[in-house]
């Protein structure tokens, strides 16, 4: 027993001895032995996890239990939870004959290389996209599953993570798809559907707990895995987690700011040649920001760094990747979302700070558990940032591996492409709205536009791929008419159909309501749009709301063009929204509605019936975002 207590004291004072050799002199933590201690049992039961990316394609060479682990992604958020499912299985004990259960990591675009038939298991965890789509990984997938015949999966056990936003219309629609689909193909509901709204990791949290509480009993047989994960990798070419780096050749200003209030929209192009990458007017270009320097400095002085302290680079980081472990200050620049605070973050704080009002705070905030239900917190949440959390504990001291793992990614962020390829395929044209804005009376930026406006120079790199939105299409038939609405930076898609249909000789309408506030300060593409107004490409219809006493909108003149709208619906238009769509989606839908009541001599059932049949057939299609 002594000999034991012995052992355990000498490789605590080893790891304090080790650590402080290797802090480059940061007060991080506490310099003295006596923090490091305090830290005693989180040393004895947290692990030093491996966040490597290579982990996630291990090729088992043992007999084991197989589980596959599927996700599809958008913006990212479904991969590192299914990295954290994967994590958790692989953590789970042998079972009675010895045997270890097997995850496999797979990305749904993948699917056509696993083999149904041999699989016992499936946890599929997976987002729904823009309005009500699965995202681009998945988009074969779920036409493969949800479109196929003749097949049974009797032998399946499964589980659907479902994650989205309810603030759309179609909240979870393609996660809630595949879990009845896999029950009508006879699969068995390991645990039932969990439905999480914008990242609450307390519902995911809970839908792993129990799916780990009842896949041990789960009779899988053991046998060698026939997967190989280096026949489904993703190829060389460019993609999310692959970015080509594109070198910005153009950025202008398409607004005149006279005062704080006005809008600040730039123009940036950037070069394609080289790498491949291909695209169609509608799709979006994802660009991999880097945070703001003063913003990375004031989270390094809450937490008493120099940002020298060597960090492993997170797992969810895109190639190249890291070779080894990088300066904390690179790692917060690049890797760490400093905007979004994890409410996991603040469990960790209160956990170890060594004030009183400091922990008492925290137990106030997390009274009510993590949950969106806890009004509380999510407030306190939205409210804070990264920088701002760690400044209300600065008496925390948690093991920076630990803190760092309470942080959530930087994720990239996606711009409709405002050209057209029939026009350049190999330059890629984005719109940004510049944001700045004050948090307690701290200055404070949006990450990705202050990146493209102050930080990005033209002729330097930037990462960058292309996001494909083939629910976002001109129509096929050129003599069809278009009707594009969408006001600030929901004018970017549009500029690149009007281009296409203007260079392909398109002999329907393009008619586009534009709504801006401003026509001296903020019309974007002014003299484009009119150039196209006065050679008849283009029937403009722009909305200024702040230019008179009253606003106006574009579905106020929506409203007022009910007529000629009506016939052009009629006469098969497709109509395009792209935009804001807690309000703007909504509200020119209402108008659409109250149009076809109005000159289709329909009821309310009927405006809304027919409506969705344009959906349907994709002659109404919307590109729409939440702010």
């Amino acid at each position: 027993m002594w000999l034991y207590l012995l052992c355990g004291a000498t490789l605590l004072i080893a790891y304090v001895l080790h650590t402080l050799l290797t802090t480059s002199g940061s007060s991080y933590g506490g310099n003295s032995l006596e923090a490091f201690i305090s830290q005693e049992g989180d040393l004895a039961t947290e692990k030093m996890i491996d966040r490597s990316a290579d982990r996630y394609s291990v090729n088992y060479t043992d007999p084991g239990k197989q589980v596959l682990v599927m996700f599809g992604t958008e913006y990212g958020c479904s991969e590192e939870v299914a990295k954290k499912l994967f994590d958790s299985v692989a953590s789970l004990p042998l079972d009675g004959s010895g045997a270890r259960l097997q995850p496999r990591l797979v990305n749904a675009q993948q699917h056509s290389a696993v083999d149904w038939s041999q699989e016992r298991v499936l946890l599929m965890v997976i987002s729904t996209s823009g309005d009500g789509v699965p995202p681009t990984d998945a988009r074969d997938f779920c036409d493969w599953l949800l479109g196929t015949r003749d097949m049974e999966m009797s032998h399946l056990h499964y589980s659907v993570l479902a994650l989205g936003d309810s603030n759309y219309p179609h909240f979870c629609r393609t996660g809630r798809s595949l879990d009845k689909r896999l029950t009508d193909l006879r699969a068995t509901q390991l645990v039932p559907r969990s439905d999480v709204d914008q990242e609450d990791w307390s519902v995911i949290d809970s839908w792993i707990d129990a799916v780990l509480d009842v896949l041990p009993a789960v009779a899988i047989e053991t046998k060698l895995d026939y997967l190989s994960l280096d026949a489904v990798s993703s190829d060389q070419a460019y993609h999310r987690t692959r970015p080509f780096m594109a070198t910005m050749t153009v950025k202008r200003s398409l607004t005149v700011q006279e005062t704080s209030d006005d809008k600040e929209t730039i123009h940036c192009e950037f070069e394609l040649a080289g790498s491949g990458l291909t695209f169609t007017a509608g799709d979006a270009l994802g660009i991999y920001p880097q945070n703001n320097p003063a913003e990375v400095r004031a989270v390094l002085t809450a937490l008493q760094a120099t940002g020298t302290e060597l960090v492993a680079a997170p797992s969810w980081v895109y190639h190249p990747q890291p070779d080894g472990k990088i300066p904390l200050e690179e790692a917060l620049m690049k890797y760490y979302d400093l905007k979004h605070v994890n409410p996991e973050l603040v469990k960790l704080l209160t956990k170890h700070t060594s004030n009183r009002k400091e922990r008492l705070e925290g137990e106030r905030l997390l009274k009510d558990g993590l949950s969106k239900n806890n009004i509380v917190l999510w407030s306190y949440l939205q409210s804070n940032e990264v920088a701002d959390v760690l400044r209300n504990f600065q008496r925390a001291h948690p093991p920076l591996h630990l803190l760092l793992s309470k942080l959530k990614g930087l994720q990239p962020r996606y711009y409709s492409i405002a050209s057209s390829p029939v026009l350049d395929p190999e330059k890629a044209s984005v719109t940004a709205a510049v944001v700045r804005y004050s948090l307690h009376g701290i200055p404070r930026t949006g990450v990705t536009t202050t990146y493209l406006q102050d930080r990005l120079q033209v002729n330097q790199l930037c990462p960058v791929f292309i996001s494909h939105t083939p629910d976002f299409r001109l129509p096929s038939n050129n003599n069809l008419s278009i009707i594009m609405i969408g006001p600030g930076t929901g004018i970017a898609p549009f500029m690149a159909f009007i281009q296409e249909r203007v260079a392909t000789g398109a002999s329907g309408d393009n008619i586009l309501y534009f709504g801006c506030r401003h026509r001296s300060k903020d019309f974007l593409y002014k003299s484009e749009l009119e150039s196209w107004t006065k050679n008849r490409s283009l029937r403009l219809r722009v909305a200024f709301s702040r230019d008179q006493d009253k606003k106006i909108y574009v579905q106020d003149l929506l409203q007022t063009d009910a007529k000629n709208i009506w016939r052009h619906l009629q006469n098969g238009a497709h109509v395009y929204v792209c935009g804001d769509a807690r309000h703007m989606a909504h509200d020119v839908h209402q108008a659409l509605t109250d149009i076809c009541q109005g000159q289709g001599d329909m009821d309310a059932g009927q405006a809304r019936t027919f409506l969705l049949e344009m959906e349907q057939v994709n002659r109404y299609q919307k590109d729409v975002w939440v702010t």
